[in-house]
């Protein structure tokens, strides 16, 4: 153990037992610059493993963001992991600052890596950072998207080698081909898009080339700043999480939106998928860890203990039991229902470990709940069930004191509640009858300052903006089960790691990686090479 933490209760860590054994700190590395790590715009380190093979055998790299530096660290041995023998190479960015980064598993040699860089001015750059060789620079004149807007998130598309997907804090993701190149002179004008499909609040826009075949494709979502995506294990499905609160699954083929969930207040940080696919772990500014099922399409867990807002999540399918070597569960009669394992890390510094399986979810409390009489007939119970439902639609709709009060898009398969029924001759064709649906004071105002500071283009018609303020009054209606209403999940582990806030966690088969704010990169070792070592 080392110092207190500002609380003088919890204590920084540096081992902690579970069922499976002893994790140990083996190795704390930092790299420290002259800049302001917690200035508010910096963007938060993160790190992406990758494993080369050549005569010598499977060697480990890191890489790794701080500030406007990306490092290249050699991990063959994480045991050994040092500041200056590990650094194999450094690149600082003059303008801008690295905010994510992805590897090219497909594509990858021992003397040539496709990494995919993004940066806090729009760019994404195409890297061997083997060589620290600038293959291409995609938005390089900031034709596709402005400078005033950030990469927040990119990956490459599993089991391709040219496409890759980059979202950005105005809200747009766009899917680039490396077989084409986007660079533009400063004179020429900005690409242009043609409307592809059109679904509920978001638009889907394609850029041809002189070939006329598809170059960029550009997802307009209008939800406010996109924080992170991830794809599915079979690449069916993409889960987008959004500054609205929202997280939004797509049939990736089809562009259809097929399911989605709404936080318990605040925005959503971090989504990724369960090694089988059938669930989807998100966290955000609730300081919660929810578990979504996209086959129920519910809410199938909570988890709560982070005391602060949730960086990043993951699986980690070593530790999972009951799953198969492709992540799918074990189809035999006696087998045993599959345990989930995934970690989660915050700005409370703390990491914690959690298991979900189905049969030891805690049952929802129904303390709240009315109890049913036995000799209440058909009719009254029908009654009964009216009544309630009548009263909760006009709370609901009077209630303006909600947690959560951003505006927000309208979803496919869900039910909405018409408060008020119009008559057949009244036109409902103008802004201010959808302006009179709104339940606060000044409300077309407000919303139209909304909609057209969301959209890209803020010269918007008021026959667009009437599309647009009928699906965000839609989708207000989608309502958010309390907490008492979900079954409750608690963390298998929960200790303080670091003295500052976290910012990655990845597992690997001997290790678990963490990185945090103030430029420090810790690796921890699982029991059983704790044991060997």
């Amino acid at each position: 153990m080392t110092g207190p933490c500002s609380n003088g209760s919890d204590f920084i860590k540096e081992h902690f037992r579970t069922s499976e054994g002893v994790y140990k700190l083996v190795h704390n590395v930092g790299f420290y610059t002259a800049l302001g790590l917690k200035h508010p715009k910096m963007p938060l380190p993160k790190v992406t493993l990758f494993t080369i093979k050549d005569q010598f055998g499977s060697r480990e790299k890191i890489v790794y963001n701080l500030t406007k530096d990306l490092y290249l660290l050699n991990a063959s041995d994480l045991l050994q992991l040092d500041t200056e023998r590990s650094v194999q190479g450094k690149h600082t960015f003059k303008d801008k600052c690295p905010t994510c980064h992805d590897v090219n598993l497909l594509t990858r040699s021992k003397d040539s890596v496709h990494l995919l860089v993004g940066t806090t001015d729009g760019q994404i750059h195409l890297i061997n950072p083997l060589k620290w060789e600038f293959i291409k620079i995609y938005n390089e004149n900031y034709a596709i998207e402005n400078g005033e807007s950030s990469v927040t998130c990119v990956k490459w598309i599993p089991g391709s080698e040219t496409q890759f997907i980059a979202s950005y804090s105005s809200g747009n993701m766009y899917i680039f081909n490396t077989t084409y190149c986007t660079k533009n002179s400063m004179n020429e004008p900005p690409v242009t898009f043609t409307l592809s499909k059109q679904g509920d609040s978001y638009n889907i826009l394609v850029h041809r080339g002189k070939s006329r075949t598809k170059e960029i494709v550009k997802w307009e979502l209008k939800c406010g700043q996109i924080n992170e995506f991830s794809f599915s294990p079979d690449t069916k499905h993409l889960a987008v999480v959004s500054q609205d609160g929202f997280l939004r699954v797509f049939d990736f083929t089809s562009e259809d939106l097929v399911s989605a969930m709404r936080s318990y207040f605040g925005g959503l940080l971090c989504v990724c998928w369960s090694p089988d696919g059938r669930y989807i772990v998100t966290g955000g500014e609730d300081d919660l860890v929810t578990v979504w099922s996209l086959q129920d399409h519910k809410i199938t867990a909570r988890g709560e203990g982070h005391k602060s807002w949730v960086t990043m999540v993951t699986f980690d399918p070593y530790n999972s039991k009951g799953l198969a070597s492709n992540g799918r569960p074990v189809e035999e009669d006696n087998a045993e229902l599959p345990v989930y394992r995934f970690g989660s890390v915050g700005q409370d510094a703390h990491i914690f470990f959690w298991d979900l399986c189905e049969d030891s979810l805690e049952p929802v409390s129904t303390w709240r709940t009315k109890p049913e009489t036995p000799n209440e007939g058909e009719g009254d119970k029908k009654r009964t069930l009216e009544k309630t439902t009548t009263n909760n639609n006009n709370n609901n709709s009077n209630n303006s004191n909600s947690s959560y009060s951003s505006f927000t898009l309208p979803l496919k398969g869900y039910d909405t509640v018409n408060t008020e029924k119009k008559s057949p001759n009244k036109k409902s064709n103008k802004v201010s009858d959808a302006a009179n649906t709104l339940p606060h004071r000044n409300k077309f105002s407000k919303l139209r300052s909304f909609v057209r500071h969301s959209h890209s283009d803020t010269h918007l018609s008021d026959s667009q903006l009437l599309r647009n303020i009928q699906c965000y009054t839609i989708l207000d209606s989608v309502k958010v089960p309390r907490l008492y209403e979900v079954p409750r999940i608690d963390p298998l582990v929960s200790k303080r790691v670091s003295s500052e806030r976290l910012t990655c966690i990845v597992f690997t088969k001997d290790y678990v990686v963490l990185s945090c704010n103030e430029g420090n990169v810790y690796v921890w070792s699982r029991p059983s090479t704790a044991i060997t070592s």
